[in-house]
């Protein structure tokens, strides 16, 4: 299954590490790491679509999640925490509502 749902994001500022600009559009597509969930280098990585919707604050927005792919995990679930990675870089962190 792979639903949309909703999510808070807070994005890192350049200072943090993170991103120069808050990306836009449909087409962003960070790997996702679950907060607590242990990831081995045997395992596959999952890459979500993120389409923010709403600047909420300067470094905060809402947007819609989804996996990348229909055979992804289902655990986006109301309450999970996330964080967003381009490369090895985190870029923000975030919770599905």
């Amino acid at each position: 299954m792979n639903n949309r749902m909703m999510a808070k994001i807070k994005w890192l500022t350049e200072e943090q590490g993170g991103r120069k600009t808050i990306p836009w559009g449909d087409k962003y597509g960070p790997i996702v790491i679950i907060k607590g969930s242990k990831i081995h280098l045997n395992e596959a990585v999952w890459s979500l679509l993120v389409s923010n919707k709403e600047l909420i604050s300067e470094f905060e927005t809402i947007a819609e999640i989804k996996y990348l792919f229909e055979n992804a995990p289902d655990n986006l679930h109301k309450g999970v925490e996330f964080e967003l990675y381009e490369g090895s870089k985190l870029v923000a962190t975030g919770i599905v509502l």
